[in-house]
């Protein structure tokens, strides 16, 4: 769709549609560029609830347990509101919980699988409303990642004999219990690597490294929870103090985020961008630049008021929050332009990325008050400009390229997405 950047409804629904299949047929997964991809997500969301379900029946949750479950329900949701002001920066790895794996850990070495399943659920949910929201088919397939990582950890728990509850661990079950530990990164971490592809070492260690100890911190989690409860709080508080330590100081220096939309000011994206270049290395997978500019906002901004432009300048963040990984680094750099930096991102998933984005943005509406006969909603869409970063080329000579191709994009007629011309 090419055409004028105001988009207007009545509301009216259209007859014959029902609302689930309307959710279901603008699901973003449909729109990722691979379809071995699309049907990799779909089969481990459909065997994670298959087992989830066998295992609970072979396995069923007992009274017994009510109480460590709810006593790591309870840690968990705690720490994880402590430390939602670092998760909510805090780079992708392979174990999509964060904070919450230790506590999810736990549950696999105490609980029935029904109840360890039913952590890694509620997590996903506070992840959701609380931290960051990603698609939500990248949530759904985390979740059925870390349940089928859960429960194959548990039948190795199971084949083995092991009880962590038990009042002294001796050396076999404590080496047993690593063992767990491992299997169930070694599940995840593969499930994920083959959906998104293997990542460089250099850039992985550190994202590893958290995984393994917040994996580790579930194996006293498991002792406390059965054989010391009072210890539980105590431990709880020790893991938060330490990931919002190890991640704040790993994070970027001095990150500000725009008080309007919510993601980084010009200043701290651009400084961001250029210490994620830096680490890429000149002989990695290099970046792209996304420039996006918002078309006609200023008759938008005129018509209906500032409070409708800012609402406006919300949605469109939260979208592109929404469609990017959260590696990925989202700036506001001007009154209506955004920027997005992809690392370990070639030109043409780049422009399927853009392509994406300014789809989704020019189907995101913003409400107005009731008017008679006026329109109810209004929207916006988008001019991309792409560029590509790699073989040792700066930002600012990538930034000057998204600039030009976006400056062409809005001289063809505006919302659509151009890619930079290589240089010769």
């Amino acid at each position: 769709m090419v055409g004028d950047s105001t988009v207007a409804a009545g509301g009216e629904r259209r007859p014959g549609r029902f609302l689930p299949a309307v959710v279901l047929a603008r699901w973003a997964l449909w729109r990722l560029p691979r379809r071995g991809q699309v049907c990799y997500l779909l089969l481990i969301d459909v065997l994670a609830v298959s087992a989830v379900v066998l295992a609970a029946l072979r396995y069923p949750p007992l009274a017994a347990m009510l109480v460590p479950f709810a006593l790591l329900l309870g840690g968990m949701l705690v720490s994880a509101e402590l430390a939602r002001p670092v998760e909510r920066h805090r780079e992708d790895t392979l174990l999509g919980p964060g904070v919450d794996t230790p506590w999810i850990f736990a549950g696999v070495l105490v609980l029935r699988p029904g109840l360890a399943v039913g952590l890694v659920v509620l997590s996903a949910v506070h992840q959701w409303c609380r931290v960051r929201r990603k698609p939500v088919y990248r949530q759904v397939f985390g979740a059925a990642a870390t349940a089928l990582a859960g429960l194959v950890a548990g039948a190795f728990l199971t084949a083995t004999g092991v009880r962590p509850l038990g009042e002294v661990l001796d050396a076999r079950t404590v080496a047993l219990l690593a063992v767990a530990g491992l299997v169930f990164l070694a599940v995840n971490a593969a499930l994920v690597t083959a959906a998104d592809g293997p990542r460089r070492p250099r850039e992985a260690a550190a994202g590893y490294a958290f995984d393994a100890a917040m994996t580790a911190f579930g194996l006293p989690l498991a002792w406390a929870a059965g054989a010391a409860p009072l210890l539980v709080p105590l431990l709880g508080g020790a893991t938060v103090v330490l990931h919002r330590g190890g991640l704040g100081a790993g994070r970027r220096d001095h990150v500000t985020l725009d008080p309007g939309t919510g993601v980084l000011t010009a200043a701290s994206w651009r400084g961001a961008a250029e210490a994620r270049l830096d680490r890429l290395g000149r002989h990695g997978p290099g970046a792209a630049v996304l420039l996006l500019d918002l078309d006609h906002f200023r008759q938008l901004n005129d018509r209906y008021g500032a409070r409708i432009g800012d609402a406006v300048l919300r949605a469109v963040a939260g979208t592109l929050r929404d469609e990017v990984r959260a590696a990925d680094l989202v700036g506001r750099s001007g009154g209506e332009e955004f920027a997005v930096l992809l690392p370990g991102t070639g030109p043409f998933d780049a422009m399927a990325i853009a392509e994406r984005i300014r789809l989704r943005i020019a189907s995101t509406l913003v409400a107005l008050k009731a008017s008679g006969d006026g329109p109810q909603f209004v929207g916006v869409t988008v001019s991309i400009g792409v560029a590509g970063c790699a073989d040792g080329l700066l930002l600012a000579d990538a930034l000057v390229a998204a600039e030009t191709a976006l400056l062409r994009a809005k001289a063809a007629g505006r919302n659509r997405t151009v890619c930079a011309e290589p240089e010769s």
